[in-house]
């Protein structure tokens, strides 16, 4: 039988707030924490440039900026409390500082005339751009995917290793 403990306010619990949780369950330092901030500013930084610049971007790159931030945001949130392996924390801030600012700053940078002008490899920047942002939205989805997934199999591996702990076989009589 499990029993759970109730707070002792009926309101939200600590649980609720990810820098509360952030300090206790898993008693994650600011080498964490600081880093995720930093790159949460640094996301919704990118995500009101897009806005801001909206015009002068293709059709379909807002959406698929706020779609990365969809999943981005999220899981920044996620990692903040739970943490994230060296490898996950990489590949994150690989998007949010140097892949999206970088296909979005090269293509703002352009004179507006070139947006739709083919270049050697026959696609126009504009198409290069949803490219990009299009394979940053799969990125940012796989690694939603490995981060969650990660932290699934922990838990699942928890509960067999309690199950073999705690629960009595057929030869305790």
């Amino acid at each position: 039988m499990i029993f759970r403990r109730r707070s002792d306010s009926a309101g939200s619990s600590a649980n609720d707030d990810p820098a509360a949780v952030a300090g206790g369950a898993r008693g994650l330092g600011d080498d964490v924490v600081r880093p995720v901030r930093q790159l949460q500013r640094e996301l919704a930084e990118l995500v009101a440039g897009a806005n801001a610049n909206g015009g002068r971007l293709p059709p379909g790159a807002v959406p698929t900026v706020r779609d990365i931030d969809d999943v981005l945001r999220p899981l920044l949130r996620y990692i903040e409390v739970q943490s994230a392996s060296e490898e996950e924390m990489r590949y994150l801030t690989a998007i949010v500082h140097e892949y999206l600012p970088q296909a979005l700053g090269d293509f703002v940078a352009l004179p507006a005339h070139y947006a739709d002008r083919p270049g050697v490899t026959g696609t126009t920047p504009a198409d290069d751009l949803i490219r990009q942002l299009q394979l940053l939205d799969e990125g940012a989805n796989e690694l939603q995917d490995l981060v969650y997934t990660g932290d699934a199999a922990k838990l699942a591996i928890q509960a067999r290793f309690l199950d073999a702990k705690f629960r009595r076989s057929d030869l305790d009589s």
